[in-house]
């Protein structure tokens, strides 16, 4: 697993720590202590128990349920059901293709709802993970111009394109960031509450099937594509000092987004050398780090409630709560090290791999 801050990988590391720990902790039989889903009272409290089978299920089902969720959602008429459908419909890690008429949704959601910073967010982010050249570039537009207060706004640029000098600037001058995380956990585990698999399994209880693939669909949406550390690498004085503006900003994302934490991190580390800035930043990269590891290596299920988490506290504090119910410290003991320390550097002060 790659480790340092590029976003793919990042979101990657995010994704895999989040989705397939809890797998693993399962495939391993260490799933006992949630309730077991005959005892369950709701769809939230079912656990999981049928190891091998549930998760060959998830996976052969991941994309028929995300596929009919979105049908459902789509032709709802409230703001937080189209805006969910447009999420699950963009292109993800795993489809790297809208679904077929996702755009019809976007249209419709800006039609009726296009005055919402929110919903101008949501379709923002659609069009900056598109491949193919965005249609409603205007969408980010009028984001920015209905809500200049918040960096990454400024970030989500159409097809992932980088930010200009007076974008960065815009962004370095905001008051928050905001990667809105907390909002997309809320909307779409609301908006797939209690919803069944697709189909039944062998092996695989109902409940908990549902109750994953949920979770997996969640994770799947994707986070805005940082491109600051492309144009933060040199410069004149100006964009410097955007730059630095614009990490410290990520690194306090009111959503918590560990995405947004490291890429402010990464920034300062960058451009402040040998400042108390410089020593924060690595510090919470070994706090991320220490996080990650304990979390891999749990022995109990955790997502459900880690998910619910991110909600309310963001998605920093939702690591340190799981990671304290797992018996262990919310931070690194003193001396601690990854048991990759190159993990630890930026991608200039590693060691270059071997020539094969």
């Amino acid at each position: 697993m790659k480790t340092i801050l590029q976003q793919k990988n990042l979101t990657s590391l995010r994704r895999s720590t989040i989705g397939t720990a809890v797998l693993a902790a399962v495939v391993l039989g260490l799933a006992g202590a949630m309730p077991s889903a005959a005892n369950a009272e709701t769809l939230e409290q079912a656990g999981v128990s049928a190891p091998i089978a549930l998760i060959q299920a998830m996976n052969d089902l991941s994309g028929d349920y995300r596929q009919q969720q979105w049908q459902r959602l789509a032709r709802k008429k409230d703001r937080d059901s189209l805006i969910a459908a447009v999420l699950l419909g963009m292109p993800n890690e795993t489809d790297k293709e809208p679904i077929n008429g996702n755009a019809d949704v976007e249209q419709h959601l800006a039609k009726v709802f296009g005055h919402d910073p929110l919903v101008l967010f949501t379709l923002a982010l659609s069009c900056q993970m598109q491949s193919e050249p965005c249609a409603h570039p205007e969408h980010y537009d009028a984001l920015v111009r209905i809500a200049p207060d918040n960096a990454v706004d400024w970030l989500v640029l159409p097809n992932g394109a980088l930010p200009s000098d007076a974008q960065l600037h815009a962004a370095a001058t905001a008051t928050q960031s905001d990667s809105h995380l907390r909002d997309i956990f809320r909307i779409v585990r609301t908006a797939l509450a209690n919803q069944p698999a697709p189909s039944a399994r062998p092996g695989a209880d109902p409940r908990e099937l549902a109750l994953l693939l949920r979770n997996n669909a969640v994770d799947q949406v994707m986070q805005p594509k940082y491109q600051v550390l492309k144009v933060c690498k040199a410069g004149d004085a100006q964009r410097r000092d955007d730059c630095i503006a614009v990490g410290r900003l990520l690194e306090n994302d009111r959503s918590g987004s560990i995405l947004s934490r490291m890429i402010g991190s990464a920034t300062l580390r960058r451009l402040e050398k040998g400042t108390p800035e410089e020593a924060a930043g690595k510090e919470m990269r070994r706090e991320y780090l220490w996080l990650s590891e304990q979390i891999e290596a749990s022995k109990v299920p955790y997502q459900e409630q880690l998910h619910n988490e991110v909600v309310v506290f963001g998605e920093w504090e939702a690591w340190q709560r799981a990671v304290a119910r797992m018996g262990a410290s919310r931070t690194p003991p003193t001396g601690w090290m990854p048991k990759n320390p190159q993990a630890l550097l930026l991608s200039e002060e590693r060691t270059p791999a071997p020539a094969q």
